[in-house]
C-alpha cells in the first residue's frame, strides 16, 4: 500500500515530492477524480488547480467522476492505473459516491497495486474521524457528513490547510485519537505500514 496523503497536492512543494516519490511523472497512467470538489460547486475543478497542472504533465491522464457511473463499473477504470487522484472538497459528498460505487469494498485490493494520492478531503476519507471533522463549523459545515463512515484505511486522522490560530479550536473539538495538523505544501506518506511525515510533524494526540 503506497498512499501519498497531502493538504493541498497541487502546492509546488507537493507536487515536487509527489514526482519524486513516483520516480518521475513521464508516461504514468493516472485516474483523476474531482468529485469531492462537486459538493462545493458543481464543475468548480475545471477552473484551474490541480486539473490544470496534471495536464500541462507528460502523463496519461484520464477523468473519472463517480457521478457518471454510481455502481462499480468504475472499480475496473480505476484498478488498472498507476496513480489515482481523489481531489479535495466535500468530505461527505466524496464518500457517498464511493460509497454508491463500491470503492469502499474495492479499495484494499485496488491499493495493492495502484498509489492512491489524496488532497485535502481525498486524503481525510481514509482517516477514522474525518467526517466528523467535516461538520466543524470551521472546516466546511458540512452537516450530515458524520452520518456516512469512512473508509478507515489509517488509524489516524488528518487536518488540512492547518493555520496556527486554529490550535485550540481543533484542540478542542477532536475526540480522535490523533490527528496530524498539515499545511499546505506539507504531506503524509504511508508505505507498507511505514507512516512518514513530510514537513513539520504537528500531532494532536488523545491516547
Amino acid at each position: 500500500m503506497r498512499l501519498f496523503l497531502a493538504s493541498e497536492a497541487k502546492h509546488p512543494d507537493s507536487i515536487k515530492k509527489l514526482e519524486e516519490y513516483l520516480g518521475g511523472f513521464k508516461d504514468k497512467s493516472i485516474a483523476y477524480i474531482p468529485t469531492a470538489a462537486n459538493g462545493e460547486r458543481w464543475e468548480s475543478w475545471k477552473d484551474g488547480g490541480s486539473w490544470s497542472l496534471l495536464n500541462s504533465l507528460d502523463i496519461k491522464l484520464e477523468k473519472i467522476l463517480l457521478e457518471d457511473y454510481g455502481n462499480d463499473s468504475v472499480i475496473e477504470k480505476i484498478a488498472n492505473k498507476d496513480v489515482v487522484w481523489f481531489a479535495g472538497g466535500m468530505v461527505g459528498y466524496l464518500l457517498y459516491w464511493m460509497k454508491r460505487c463500491s470503492l469502499d469494498n474495492a479499495m484494499a485490493d485496488i491499493l495493492k497495486k495502484t498509489v492512491y494520492v489524496g488532497s485535502s478531503a481525498g486524503a481525510m476519507v481514509l482517516c477514522p474521524n474525518s467526517t466528523e471533522i467535516a461538520t466543524w463549523s470551521f472546516v466546511d459545515n458540512e452537516l450530515g457528513a458524520n452520518e456516512i463512515s469512512p473508509l478507515k484505511v489509517v488509524d489516524f486522522d488528518i487536518y488540512p490547510h492547518y493555520e496556527e490560530s486554529l490550535y485550540e479550536k481543533i484542540k478542542e473539538n477532536y475526540n480522535g485519537k490523533k490527528l496530524y495538523l498539515l499545511k499546505n505544501g506539507e504531506e503524509i506518506i504511508v508505505e507498507n505500514g511505514r507512516v512518514t511525515v513530510i514537513g513539520e510533524e504537528r500531532i494532536i494526540s488523545n491516547t
